[in-house]
């Protein structure tokens, strides 16, 4: 492995780790905060831990503190769920007083942290009204924590719990600004994509249709065994049927999108990988010549195109000092054929294999599966980047 690729890898692993030490952190100061609270003595009260109720709410802070470590996208149910045994066990410590100071920081600094997570997925199940108890399970506690001092320290702190609310609150609703912005775009794309798809299926069918009407013409000409002439004519029209197919499942596939880019096929990759090289990096294409011989699906053609077009804009953005790239589609086992775009460049900041692949590879992807074939994008050992896809080689009829 290449000091790049290995600093990559580092870089990577570093972020992750720094991130379970964060919530480390969080966790370990929600636990001690909770046993200090627990078992220091008030001004002129013993600690909690000698009463029962104090036990409740110990028990409450615990669940509270376990949804937000267990919390994930979607399970906003169980937010909900830590609200309400809150909310329960802030009246019950209203109605009953046990004679010690009340617990409830700990779990107060959790349900801020939930807080969070109510404002940013403030459209799922079980609905808005989750933010809501989580907000008042939030203001609320604070008979709890300030009980002792509901002269001087009340209005002051519950200020306090109010402004570290909506601080809160406001970081949700950023997070939330920017899922909705990234939903619209992959929504923009997909549409996008679905326009191109349509004028490609127009042209894909004609071919089609046009090598069918080609191979009647012909059979009436010629003397063609008429059994062979309907077998040439089924097999184009299945061929036909199975490029609707494909490109029909593309249309109706809501997660897809790859951006509007022109129609291209095998022979126009080379024109495509020459424009590059022109524009300074030493770039060199070679197609097998089986392939060249061959009749490739024009939606296969398409796809291969598409892979080189999406590869070569990548190494341009993210390749940094890149000076070789090698275009190759060859044949490949299975009847298929492999469409790989290799640099030697390093990753720029914030690549593709930091950030989980761009909006173009996504839906390069999506294409790819929609068509029957697989996507490999990665670093390589010996430094750079690949993007490589298999896809099927289906042959059509030649007119």
């Amino acid at each position: 492995m290449t000091s790049t690729s290995a600093a990559r890898s580092l870089h990577g692993r570093f972020n992750r780790l720094m991130m379970l030490l964060l919530k480390i952190f969080i966790i370990g100061s929600l636990l001690l905060s909770l046993a200090a609270e627990m078992f220091s003595n008030g001004a002129d009260k013993p600690p909690p831990f000698i009463s029962w109720f104090s036990w409740l709410e110990f028990a409450t802070a615990i669940f509270v503190i376990g949804v937000y470590v267990l919390y994930r996208p979607g399970r906003k149910r169980w937010i909900a769920a830590a609200s309400i045994v809150s909310l329960a066990v802030t009246g019950l410590d209203l109605l009953y007083d046990q004679g010690v100071r009340g617990v409830g920081t700990a779990e107060l600094l959790a349900l801020g942290l939930l807080m969070l997570f109510s404002v940013r997925h403030w459209d799922a199940l079980p609905g808005r009204w989750v933010a809501f108890a989580n907000g008042a399970a939030v203001m609320l506690i604070g008979f709890r924590v300030f009980a002792d001092n509901l002269e001087t320290a009340f209005v002051g702190g519950t200020v306090l719990i109010f402004l570290a609310m909506m601080t809160m609150i406001g970081f949700g609703a950023y997070l939330r600004s920017l899922d909705k912005l990234r939903r619209e775009t992959q929504e923009e794309v997909r549409q996008a994509e679905r326009l191109e798809l349509a004028r490609e299926m127009h042209d894909f069918v004609a071919h089609h249709v046009t090598g069918m009407v080609v191979l009647a013409q012909a059979a009436q000409v010629t003397d063609t065994d008429p059994k062979k002439a309907f077998a040439d004519i089924e097999e184009a029209g299945l061929a036909a049927l199975t490029s609707m197919r494909r490109m029909v499942k593309m249309l109706r596939n809501d997660d897809g999108g790859a951006g509007t880019n022109p129609l291209g096929d095998l022979a126009q990759i080379e024109d495509l990988v020459e424009r590059f090289n022109r524009e300074g990096t030493d770039t060199t294409c070679f197609i097998s010549p089986e392939l060249a011989g061959s009749a490739v699906a024009p939606e296969i053609a398409a796809t291969a195109h598409r892979v080189v077009r999406e590869a070569l804009t990548n190494v341009r953005k993210h390749a940094r000092g890149a000076t070789r790239v090698r275009v190759v589609v060859a044949a490949a086992s299975g009847n298929g054929l492999e469409v790989s775009v290799r640099d030697d460049g390093r990753a720029a900041r914030g690549r593709l294999a930091d950030s989980g692949g761009g909006m173009g590879l996504l839906g390069l992807g999506e294409r790819i599966e929609a068509v029957g074939g697989q996507l490999r994008a990665q670093a390589r050992p010996e430094g750079g980047w690949e993007t490589a896809a298999w896809l099927p080689r289906v042959t059509t009829v030649p007119g």
